[in-house]
Formats: C-alpha cells, structure tokens, sequence
C-alpha cells in the first residue's frame, strides 16, 4: 500500500504540476480565460494517475469506488446538503466573529439585499465598470422580487445544480484520484489519520496555483498553508460520504457542490479578508471543521466501521 501510494502521488502532482509548468513557462499564459483553461486540465492529474496505475497495480473498478449498481442514492443527497451548508456555516461564522464579537477581519455580514447591492457595487467598481453602468446593474437587482433569504436560496439551488451537472464533471477529474486511489491505500490509517492525510496532500497539490492567484490573491505563499487547513477541514465529510454511499460519486458531488458554493458567502459579508471572512478562509474552515464534529457525533459506528472495512 505504501508503494501505491507514493506512485499515485508521484504521478498526480507531476501531471498535475506539469501541465502548470507548461502553461506558465513553456507557453506563456497570462489571461484569465488561458488561466481558467489551465486549472481545469490541472484538475485531472489525480483522475489520470488513477486510471494510468489501476491495471498495473492489479485495483478493480470498485476498489475506486467507481461502480454502476448498488448506489445509495440518499448518501449523494446528504453530499449535497454538506456541500451547501459550507457557505451557510461561513457566513454564520463570519458574523459570530465579526458582527458579535468584533474581531478584524471578519468584515460586517447581512443576509439582505441591501449587502448584495452594497457587494455588487464594490465588485463592478473595482473592476473599472463606469458609475452609470455600475448604477443600472445595482437597479436590476433592487427591482428582483426577492429578498436577502430568499435570494440566498435561490443561489443555493444553482449550487446544488452545478455541483451535480458541470462542476461534477471537473470535481471527479480530482476525486478519483483522492477519494478513489488514495482512499483505497490510506484507508489502514484510519478516519483521522487518513482525513489528515488526504487533505494535507491535496492542499500541497493546489500550491502552484494558489501561489498564482487562487483563492487568495493577496497572499501567494501564506494562502497555500490556508489552503492546506481548508481541504484537511473538508477531507473528513467527504471521507464520510464516500464510506457511506459505498462510491466515488458522492464524494465527486460534494466537491462539485463547494466549488459552486463557496463563493456564496462573500455576497452577504463585506469588508471581510480572503484569509478569514472570504470563501476558503478561516471561516469557512470553522464550518467544516464543526460539521465534521457533528458527523462524528451522530455517527458513532463510523470510526469503527471505517477502520474494520479497510
């Protein structure tokens, strides 16, 4: 197991890393559409060191949790539901912090159309968008018969719906790698050590293109040990959905549904920082980090179960 696991690795970060390197220095990209191009082929170098290292390393189909029959469907609507309370918890985090105890960083939050407004004429000015521009866009929104909750709903459920159809189809270019290969050679460790584990390394896989840009622009090099917190937070509930749905596709909508959703919570908090009161800042880390909690607190037999079955 030892052996599988260092080749996966290997072989993930290096296409991974590759594809990066290439693009920075071989081909010179520098927009933001070469940019988005590029970390969605990034994507894929876990899936790809997968399928490469399965027959050579004598795995089934199964042991990558890629099966056809015996789904357990609830389980993909409880990954869902963890994936959307990302953003809900964030932003409750975000105005315990902030808003009751006054901590910096945190930002003000609201769930009310007039935080949106006030967001989305921040955004539209930074980019450089003209006052009368800026102005007609915030009227559209004011005019929307919806209000804060109701719109914070609405934007749950395009979440949800990109989580299971387009972002699914890039998340899996990740999970079965990490939940699928890696799960299958680390799932000795244990619940904890295997979370710690998994989520340590594909935090340290994102660090190329967090010292670019992602999730934290501001902070190139600070922003790669964020992310490594951010993914060790969220490695335990898709441990959990991917045990208990017996396959790679919960954990493939789960992640799906977070890449859709975390931006969500910087809508309804201003003046916030990408390191604490942002999408994958330390907020949303408490989140997930207290939803692990509760998993294992309602699920008791999963510890003993998930180490028996390993």
């Amino acid at each position: 197991m030892k052996k599988l696991t260092a080749l996966f690795l290997a072989l993930a970060f290096g296409i991974s890393w590759s594809i990066y390197a290439v693009a920075k220095w071989g081909i010179g990209v520098t927009g933001p559409i070469g940019w988005t191009i590029t970390s969605a082929l990034f994507m894929f170098g876990p899936a790809i060191a997968a399928l490469v290292l399965r027959k050579p390393l004598g795995l089934t189909w199964p042991d990558l949790g890629v099966v056809r029959h015996g789904i357990r469907w609830k389980w993909m609507g409880i990954a869902v539901l963890i994936g959307l309370s990302l953003p809900v918890l964030a932003i409750g985090f975000n105005w315990l912090l902030g808003d009751l105890l006054h901590f910096q960083g945190f930002g003000h939050t609201s769930v009310s159309k007039a935080m949106i407004m006030d967001v989305l004429r921040e955004t539209l000015t930074g980019s450089g968008m003209s006052a009368e521009l800026v102005d007609s866009r915030a009227a559209k929104l004011q005019d929307f018969p919806l209000n804060g909750p109701a719109l914070l709903v609405l934007m749950l459920a395009f979440a949800a719906l990109a989580g299971c159809t387009v972002n699914f189809v890039f998340a899996m270019g990740e999970e079965l790698g990490w939940r699928g290969m890696l799960f299958h050679s680390t799932r000795r460790f244990g619940w904890l050590r295997q979370a710690l584990f998994t989520g340590l390394v594909w935090g340290l896989w994102h660090a190329p293109l967090i010292h670019h840009g992602l999730n934290y622009p501001e902070h190139p090099w600070s922003g790669i040990a964020f992310m490594c917190l951010f993914t060790t937070a969220l490695a335990l509930p898709l441990a959990w959905v991917r045990f208990r749905s017996g396959c790679v596709w919960s954990a493939g909508v789960l992640h799906g549904t977070v890449n859709a959703a975390a931006g969500i919570t910087v809508v309804f908090t201003k003046g916030g920082t990408e390191m604490l009161g942002g999408g994958a800042g330390l907020s949303a880390i408490l989140g997930m980090c207290s939803l692990g909690v509760l998993l294992f607190a309602f699920d008791r037999d999963f510890r003993v179960q998930f180490q028996k079955a390993a």
